[in-house]
């Protein structure tokens, strides 16, 4: 079994049936089940899955592989083992050595095809990517001048051409590997209730990647959506609006705050240390709400008010350039008098 996905276009929602690995630990084997597992989400939630997964480090891989797609990559590598495996009742299982032993070769041998679908997808959405893997497989692909003239120029037109929302023929070249059925009853054997959905037909695929290559094309076929990479964490996410292009809704580092709650925080707080005179600014100003605080007199509140009022002023000026910043710290430096 590989695996299946629909789409309600209606109510905007994906469903992804897929099979995963278990653990038992009395026996110490891995096995995978006769059950398959779905995912009910938003259109493109998959997606930000598959591209919030580090495919650099071996562990993110490894955990991917172990969650999604180990059985469909093990029959890929072990054909022989597949073949009698679907003309038996038995389903895959293997002890604890074989299973690593497996899934690190597993890694080694696909972990390049993750990152070439991930590395295109993050192409296609404008975001950053490493431009030095594309080189190094056009080294080894031997590509002739002639082809590498016509991919740059491909890239090219579609960097300047901002109505063309993604290159479709990258993307197709990752779903040769579909099936689609129209009897969408089959589902209901994956414990999909499709009374409740408008799900005209299924896909069906062995590739992870073809499903994964579809769901984006799903995704982008609306116009208003888009993923972009927080500027704090650099968490992949989809804005909820225009506005929002910023910063994701993760929890940021244990803070009881999301990245767009503490976004402008942060970000004034490394413009501070990233400018001198910045940083000089609030550490006088804390100085005096420091003497505020402990002293409370008259003079000690006067100058805080004073600098808080100037200070608003002149830093403004400082940052529109209107003053220069030997001035701003010369009044930085005569509020001290």
């Amino acid at each position: 079994m590989g695996f299946k996905l629909a789409f309600d276009k209606n109510l905007g929602l994906e469903f992804f049936v897929f099979k995963r690995m278990y653990y038992d630990k009395s026996k110490k084997i891995f096995f995978s089940s006769y059950n398959t597992e779905h995912m009910i989400d938003p259109i493109g939630s998959f997606i930000l899955i598959f591209l919030n997964t580090n495919f650099e480090n071996d562990e993110d891989c490894r955990s991917f592989v172990f969650w999604f797609c180990f059985e469909t990559l093990y029959y890929r590598k072990h054909p022989k083992i597949k073949k009698t495996n679907q003309n038996s009742s038995t389903h895959l299982s293997l002890s604890f050595s074989e299973f690593n032993k497996e899934l690190d070769e597993i890694i080694k041998e696909y972990k390049e095809e993750f990152l070439y679908l991930k590395y295109t997808l993050l192409k296609n959405l404008r975001l950053p990517y490493d431009t030095d893997f594309f080189k190094k497989i056009g080294e080894e692909a031997e590509f002739t001048p002639e082809d590498i003239q016509n991919i740059r120029q491909d890239e090219k037109k579609f960097l300047e051409d901002k109505s063309i929302k993604y290159n479709e023929t990258e993307i197709n070249e990752f779903m040769e590997k579909l099936n689609i059925q129209f009897e969408t009853f089959g589902l209901l054997f994956e414990n999909i209730d499709i009374s409740k959905y408008n799900i005209p037909y299924y896909f069906e695929s062995e590739d992870i990647l073809a499903i994964v290559a579809l769901m984006f094309k799903e995704f982008m076929s609306d116009t208003h959506n888009t993923i972009r990479q927080c500027q704090n964490c650099g968490y992949y996410f989809v804005p909820s609006n225009l506005k929002e292009t910023k910063y994701c809704n993760v929890e940021y580092e244990n803070t009881g705050k999301t990245c767009r709650q503490i976004g402008k925080e942060l970000v004034y707080k490394k413009s501070l240390k990233e400018d001198a005179l910045l940083d000089k600014y609030r550490k006088r100003y804390m100085s005096l709400a420091s003497s505020v605080s402990h002293y409370g007199t008259d003079t000690a509140i006067e100058k805080f008010e004073k600098y808080k009022k100037d200070g608003a002023i002149m830093k403004a000026k400082y940052l529109n350039k209107e003053i220069t910043p030997k001035e701003f710290e010369k009044w930085i430096l005569d509020s001290k008098k």
